[in-house]
């Protein structure tokens, strides 16, 4: 499906009408993990809601998904996210490349016989972005995920040309691979907005409480990026998203993301 041309010659710029060529250039975050299932579609959610809350028209995508068919689709991060903007923008402009097995996308895309065009998710970004004041950009999986044949998440996030928020586990192992991942994007020339830790296993025993506070005592010491977190662990998110969310968007570690993403070319409150 071909993405809607924005058609009117005003949009909104922080609550106000502004001629197209008034408004500041959109600005926009890539939420990118560490590895997969470290909670990357909550932060979005969430951060989503912070921004909301200081008055920005927010726009969301999630450009690639995997493990999802036609009978799921409204179930998908993509759909998630675009339920929390109340847009009415059809899922296929929010996920340009959706695919049924739950692999990596360019296993994926493989499998199906198609392609991933990062020039496409380009042009898809850029025509969502024209209808909102801020863009939050949902990865897939870690930067070193292929998508195509040599070109990965982090080449995606530079063609995309936006700074990053990495989410990464709070445990033990967290320090590793958040340092691999720093490096990378380092290595790619790719601004690093804040690393957010969270809890993806409940933290039950006194030793599992020492290994994530000296994960997030020695990440806050030696990542060179501003470090947040734990978020606690969430055992309802699947059934309770929105309610989940909303309330994380109420935490200080959220607020505080907030307030950093905002700071971005001198833009917080």
């Amino acid at each position: 499906m071909e993405l809607r041309q924005q058609t009117s010659l005003t949009r909104t710029c922080y609550g106000v009408d502004h001629q197209l060529e008034a408004c500041p250039m959109n600005r926009g975050i890539f939420i990118t993990g560490t590895d997969t299932g470290v909670g990357k579609t909550v932060v979005s959610a969430a951060l989503t809601i912070g921004l909301q809350r200081q008055g920005r028209h927010v726009g969301v995508m999630k450009p690639i998904e995997t493990g999802i068919s036609a009978s799921n689709v409204m179930r998908s991060d993509a759909a998630r996210l675009r339920n929390l903007t109340a847009s009415e923008i059809p899922i296929e402009e929010i996920s340009p490349y959706r695919f049924t097995l739950p692999l990596a996308p360019l296993a994926a895309a493989q499998a199906e016989r198609r392609v991933i065009d990062p020039g496409k998710i380009r042009k898809a970004y850029r025509l969502l972005a024209g209808q909102s004041d801020y863009m939050v950009v949902e990865g897939a999986g870690g930067v070193f995920v292929p998508i195509a044949p040599r070109i990965d998440v982090a080449d995606l996030i530079a063609r995309l040309r936006l700074p990053v928020v990495i989410v990464g586990r709070s445990g033990l192992g967290g320090i590793n691979h958040a340092r691999l991942t720093i490096e990378a994007l380092h290595r790619r020339n790719i601004r690093i907005i804040a690393l957010v830790l969270n809890q993806t296993v409940p933290v039950r025993t006194k030793t599992a409480r020492v290994q994530e506070q000296t994960t997030v005592d020695l990440l806050q010491r030696t990542a060179g990026v501003p470090v947040l977190g734990p978020l606690p662990y969430q055992s309802d998110v699947t059934q309770r998203f929105k309610h989940t969310v909303t309330r994380m968007a109420q935490s200080e570690i959220i607020k505080n993301l907030t307030q950093l993403v905002l700071g971005i070319d001198g833009e917080s409150h």
